[in-house]
């Protein structure tokens, strides 16, 4: 059975890196797995607003200058909810600079997960940015966690629809499919999407995994709407799905299910691309 050894959480600023870092934990327990956690220091030149060329050199010293001081003061303070939230499970710090969504990219073969906060209206860009990053350039699944908690694995809901991507995530998703107690399955009964699910039980039989099959209808708010539904009414308390898997044309007419399971997932949901 593949396992998850070690977990790379990524945290930028204190409210979501505490969310993030409970969440981590909760898995990190679950699984029995190493953590390393990242922060990543913006680049004071990137700090710096686009201006005119009448900007002195002294003025864009004196801004970077109070950049540099701001990252300083957060990696320090994150630095120490890391300190108090460390305890029964082994972490590590690990401190870089650059793009956060860049430095995720190369850093994430360290570890066998990603570990992301959902997007909020706080945060949405820059969270989006390196959610993006993790799931197209990491090559690992990510996991992304609420903002409530703490989290549990006891029931997992795998939305099938037969594509590449579904498939990784399942296989992705292994270490916590085979220590839950429940897992369900949700085939979503729409032309694009409809994938039979025999093959898919021969995978889970051989892993010794017991599934239950629930045909999910199609509902106003469209296909991500009536899975999130349908994960919720399972009594699902994590969901395992492919990311991005209908083409650009397609997200374009009828929108991206995984942005809206993004925008508004209430459990962990566990991704790969």
């Amino acid at each position: 059975m593949p396992a998850i050894k070690n977990i790379l959480a990524v945290i930028g600023d204190v409210k979501s890196g505490r969310t993030i870092l409970q969440g981590t934990l909760d898995a990190a327990r679950h699984l029995q797995s190493h953590v390393d956690v990242l922060h990543v220091r913006p680049d004071p030149v990137t700090s710096l607003p686009m201006v005119s060329e009448a900007m002195s050199g002294n003025m864009a010293e004196e801004m970077m200058a109070v950049a540099e001081r701001e990252s300083a003061a957060r990696a320090k303070e994150l630095r120490g909810l890391f300190d108090r939230l460390s305890g029964d499970v082994a972490m590590s710090w690990i401190e870089d600079s650059g793009v956060e969504g860049q430095v995720l990219a190369v850093r994430a073969c360290r570890a066998d997960m990603i570990v992301l906060g959902r997007p909020t209206a706080e945060n949405e860009a820059a969270a989006l940015m390196t959610l993006n990053a993790g799931l197209m350039q990491s090559g690992r699944p990510v996991l992304m966690v609420p903002a409530t908690g703490p989290l549990s694995f006891k029931h997992v809901a795998v939305f099938w629809n037969g594509s590449p991507e579904a498939t990784r995530a399942v296989t992705a998703g292994l270490a916590f499919l085979t220590s839950a107690g429940t897992v369900t399955v949700l085939r979503v009964a729409e032309e694009e999407w409809f994938a039979p699910t025999e093959d898919l039980e021969a995978f889970f039989a051989h892993h010794g995994i017991s599934i239950a099959v629930v045909k999910v209808m199609p509902r106003s708010g469209g296909t991500g709407a009536a899975l999130l539904a349908a994960a919720v009414e399972a009594g699902a308390d994590m969901m395992v799905m492919g990311a991005y898997t209908r083409s650009k044309l397609r997200q374009l007419i009828l929108g991206s299910v995984t942005g809206y399971v993004v925008q508004n997932a209430g459990m962990p949901v566990l991704l790969s691309h």
